[in-house]
């Protein structure tokens, strides 16, 4: 038997931890947390007292500034508005509706059946639109004058900024013999007023009439293409202006002189109708255009054509030249007019062909080629034809095939070329090639033997 032997005293059951002792209120410890408790209170006092300065003092610049800034902002804009009232603003005015304007030729010369018409040039150089008048402060006596913009009779006009226009001062002598400008010189005058910017533009030039009572006809016809060519099949233009220098609108009659069996007819520009009249307002240009066709197979050469304006005051003429080059074209046909023929193998067979101008140029070193199958042989007799004429008799031409030796029967394509002047022709052949004359015999032979062989069988056969 086993004896623990435990002391006692080393063990408490149900024992509670003493509770520490508290300092007392007067232990250094305490004493000491107290002292740094009120050192850090009065720092965080002295802290918050400094921001408090600072802030004031930032506010208080800010509001100085601020107060300052506006009271310059207000003294600025008063000089400024006080300026205003005293600035002459003529200069800005001025450079908005700025102007030029004149009379585009100060001296013009012209003749005294002339129509006087006087171009002015007037240009807004200002950044806006602006009106401007037109006034005619100086004219000779009794004249009749129009400002014109196109064809319509104006006064003044608008302009767009940065806009040019040009207008006409049309001027008519008084009625007269005739309505011609007096020779000598006439001094014109003009003002031009801008109505926005107040400005005044005034611009004088002298015309001068020179010369006898016609300076120039009454009527004149121009073209700036008066000699054309081309080919004889071809149709031909002439355009033309025609112009009336007299003082009265005209109606001008309009003839023309044509080669025999030529056709001609008039028509207006830029319209596709016949006339044979047209008219003509004074001074003034009206286009029209001659066609022409030449006669069928005209030969080859120039040929004039006379173009006549008539009116009651004056009679115009011009010539015309149209040089014709004639037309190339040529073709060729087999004498019998069959593209075909027949040949034995190992044979040739002529052919015989006409060569023709179709054309009214000459057709000159006319050469032949043939398109044959392989080993076959195709010559012409001549191989070059020299000159071929117009309207000339054909020219015979003969045509040699020889088919290949080993050449099997059938039909075989031939290609016959004809290459000429500026011109070239085709046609397309046939040739049946038959078995030779030899062959036949032999197979009729063949034949008439088989027939009496078997004829020969039969009759053994049936004595059987």
């Amino acid at each position: 038997m086993f004896v623990f032997d435990f002391p006692v005293s080393r063990f408490r059951f149900n024992q509670r931890p003493r509770p520490k002792k508290s300092p007392g209120p007067f232990s250094p410890a305490r004493v000491l947390s107290l002292a740094r408790a009120r050192a850090l209170t009065s720092e965080l006092s002295s802290v918050r007292a400094s921001a408090r300065a600072l802030a004031s003092a930032w506010a208080l610049t800010l509001a100085l500034t601020l107060a300052f800034g506006l009271v310059f902002s207000l003294a600025f804009q008063g000089a400024l508005w006080a300026q205003s009232l005293t600035l002459d603003r003529s200069p800005f005015l001025a450079k908005n509706h700025d102007f030029e304007a004149s009379f585009t030729y100060p001296g013009l010369v012209l003749v005294p059946d002339d129509a006087a018409e006087l171009e002015i040039f007037i240009a807004n150089r200002g950044l806006l639109g602006d009106t401007f008048l037109v006034e005619v402060t100086q004219a000779p006596k009794d004249w009749t004058i129009e400002l014109r913009r196109f064809n319509t009779v104006i006064t003044g006009l608008f302009l767009s900024g940065e806009e040019a226009v040009s207008l006409t001062l049309a001027a008519s002598a008084p009625e007269g013999p005739e309505a011609l400008l007096p020779v000598g010189d006439h001094k014109f005058a003009i003002k031009i007023s801008s109505v926005e910017g107040g400005k005044t533009i005034e611009s004088q030039m002298v015309l001068t009439v020179a010369g006898s009572k016609l300076g120039r006809e009454a009527l004149t016809i121009s073209t700036s293409y008066p000699e054309i060519g081309g080919p004889s099949d071809g149709k031909f233009a002439f355009s033309m202006d025609i112009r009336n220098n007299s003082p009265e609108d005209a109606l001008v009659n309009l003839l023309a002189e044509v080669p025999p069996d030529w056709e001609y007819s008039f028509k207006p520009g830029y319209e596709d109708k016949q006339i044979s009249s047209i008219q003509v307002p004074k001074g003034q240009n009206r286009t029209v255009t001659l066609d022409l066709t030449p006669a069928y197979q005209a030969p080859v050469g120039s040929y004039n054509v006379k173009v006549k304006a008539e009116q009651p005051s004056g009679t115009a003429e011009t010539d015309l030249t149209i040089n014709l080059t004639g037309t190339y074209k040529i073709r060729v046909v087999p004498a019998n007019e069959l593209l075909s023929t027949t040949a034995e193998v190992g044979k040739s067979v002529t052919v015989t062909l006409f060569l023709i101008n179709d054309g009214s140029a000459p057709q000159r070193e006319v050469s032949f080629l043939a398109i044959k199958p392989d080993n076959w042989q195709v010559e012409f007799e001549p191989q070059t034809v020299q000159n071929v004429m117009p309207n000339s008799a054909p020219v015979q031409v003969d045509m040699t095939i020889a088919s290949a030796p080993n050449a099997l029967v059938g039909d075989y394509g031939l290609g016959l070329s004809v290459q000429g002047e500026k011109a070239q022709a085709a046609l397309d052949f046939r040739v049946t090639l038959k078995a030779g004359s030899a062959w036949t015999w032999l197979g009729a032979i063949l034949i008439v033997a088989a027939v009496a062989g078997l004829a020969l069988a039969f009759l053994r056969l049936g004595r059987r």
